[in-house]
C-alpha cells in the first residue's frame, strides 16, 4: 500500500479544518456581543456622570452669581440698607439649569439646542447680621437629577463700604 493512498479523504485522521465550526462562531459572537453591551453601558454611565457634573457646575454658577450680587451692591451705613442685603431668607424657585434661552440667537442655535430636559433648581439665600457692620450670606442651590437630590452651598462674608 502506498503512503499517498492512506492520506486521502477516506481517512478522517488526516482531514484538515477548512473553516470555523458553528459552536466556535456562536461563542465568538457571544463574546463580541458582551463586549459591545459592556462598552455601551459604560459610555452611558460616563455620560450620566458628565451631565451631573455639568449641572453641579451650573448650580455653583447660580450660587456664585447671587454671592457676587451681594458682594458688589453698594452698602453705606448712613443710608438705608439695600434690599438684597436685608437679613432673612429669600427663596427663588424654578430656576432652569440646563436650558439657556439665549442659545436661540442667530449663529448659536443648532439642532441639539433644546434637546436637554430642563432641570429646575431652587436658590435659597440666608443673610445673617454679624456685628459690627458685617453680614454672612449663605446661598444654597438645590436640584434633583435622575431621582437623586443635589445641593450646592456657597457662603461669603460682607462688610459695609464705609467705616
Amino acid at each position: 500500500m502506498c503512503i499517498h493512498a492512506s492520506r486521502t479523504r477516506a481517512n478522517p485522521r488526516f482531514r484538515r479544518a477548512r473553516g470555523f465550526t458553528l459552536p466556535e462562531v456562536v461563542i465568538a459572537g457571544a463574546i463580541l456581543a458582551l463586549f459591545v453591551a459592556g462598552s455601551v453601558a459604560t459610555m452611558a454611565q460616563i455620560n450620566r456622570w458628565a451631565n451631573a457634573a455639568r449641572l453641579r457646575t451650573l448650580a455653583l454658577a447660580l450660587a456664585q452669581q447671587k454671592a457676587d450680587e451681594i458682594l458688589t451692591t453698594p452698602w453705606q451705613m448712613r443710608s438705608t440698607r439695600p434690599a438684597v442685603l436685608t437679613a432673612g431668607t429669600a427663596t427663588e424657585a424654578t430656576l432652569t439649569l440646563n436650558n439657556d434661552p439665549h442659545n436661540n440667537a442667530v449663529g448659536l442655535s443648532t439642532a441639539f439646542t433644546n434637546l436637554d430636559t430642563p432641570v429646575s433648581a431652587t436658590r435659597t439665600t440666608v443673610i445673617t447680621d454679624l456685628p459690627p457692620r458685617q453680614l454672612r450670606a449663605t446661598v444654597s442651590v438645590n436640584f434633583t437629577y435622575r431621582g437623586r437630590p443635589y445641593a450646592v452651598n456657597f457662603t461669603t462674608l460682607r462688610a459695609a463700604d464705609d467705616i
